[in-house]
């Protein structure tokens, strides 16, 4: 598929084995070519699709037949399951039923003021609403981990309920139909693009691999459409800094920290790259003046050669004639 719209773009990194021919010259002088595996990381790219009407709407009538199945199934609402622990007194104290409320409250608030600055309402300057945003977020990753700790230190039962039941399945419904991977110009569904049963399946066929690339994968796939899903978060710049969060979570560096230490090691790499081309070019003039020395004295000793075979026959014959003519002198007299 080309032309993918998409909510956010991201990448993972990959270990890739390679088959690299080394050329090399034997004893002999002959070149012999070996064979050697070797591994390298690379970057694999993958998109949030942006749904569409008709899909936001089958993923909207997947939650209603689920939460139905959950109710069929004898589950209770989150509102009746609140109001028998309000008539039965529950199993939490006054003071842990105010704190659970308070918890709640915070992440309301904070959700509200995310929303607020998006709008920006109080026309505040971009970077001053970003670092707000930014602060808020991790606020409600925070009061969600204290909210969710809280619920399992209390009571498993709200997690039992018909809409919680409901809300997991839905989230994996979005996660199964919103993967893509992105090959050359090409988005391809990373779960096929059957029905959500065949989808399902080819989840289980990646889970059973237990590959680390996959599982960081769907991890990711996971985090981001469970955000977009829960706290309506549309924005590439939302999307980066719940990047961020889970880098953080996850003891990687930032987008930006990484961008930097990419851009160092271009650098150096150029700085590298410059310092090999002025030896190579040193070693070639050095190379080049030598061969012209060698050129010139192959020249002066070629000439040199020719000027020693070159035969002195005037100065040999000179005096023989000279002897010659006293001879014929002495001779008349």
């Amino acid at each position: 598929m080309k032309n993918l719209k998409t909510l956010y773009n991201f990448k993972v990194n990959k270990t890739i084995k390679e088959i690299e021919e080394i050329k090399e010259k034997n004893d002999k002088g002959e070149e012999v070519t070996t064979k050697k595996e070797t591994s390298k990381v690379v970057q694999a790219h993958f998109s949030i699709k942006k749904p569409n009407r008709k899909l936001h709407e089958e993923g909207e009538l997947n939650y209603a037949v689920k939460l139905s199945e959950g109710i069929r199934a004898g589950l209770l609402t989150r509102p009746l399951l609140a109001k028998r622990y309000k008539n039965d007194g529950g199993p939490m104290s006054d003071s842990e039923k105010e704190k659970y409320a308070e918890l709640y409250y915070q992440m309301i608030t904070k959700q509200e003021a995310v929303e607020r600055l998006k709008l920006n309402l109080e026309n505040e300057d971009e970077e001053r609403r970003q670092v707000k945003v930014t602060e808020l977020m991790t606020d409600i990753i925070g009061l969600r981990g204290d909210i969710q700790e809280y619920e399992l230190a209390q009571s498993s039962l709200f997690d039992q309920t018909a809409e919680k039941r409901s809300q997991n399945n839905t989230i994996m419904w979005w996660v199964l139909h919103l993967a893509y991977e992105k090959l050359d110009d090409d988005y391809f569904p990373v779960f096929g693009d059957g029905d959500y049963e065949s989808r399902v399946n080819k989840y289980d066929e990646i889970e059973e691999k237990d590959d680390p690339f996959w599982v960081e994968v769907v991890k990711k796939f996971a985090y981001f459409v469970t955000f977009w899903y829960l706290n309506g978060v549309t924005e590439e710049k939302d999307f980066e800094e719940v990047e961020d969060i889970y880098r953080k979570d996850n003891d990687l560096p930032s987008i930006k920290e990484e961008a930097e230490a990419k851009r160092k090691a271009k650098d150096e790499a150029e700085e590298k790259a410059e310092e090999k081309a002025e030896e190579e070019a040193k070693k070639k003039a050095a190379a080049e003046k030598k061969a012209k020395k060698k050129k010139e004295a192959k020249k002066e000793k070629e000439a040199k050669e020719v000027e020693e075979s070159k035969p002195e026959v005037s100065e040999e014959k000179e005096p023989e004639q000279k002897k010659s003519e006293e001879e014929i002198a002495a001779d008349a007299s």
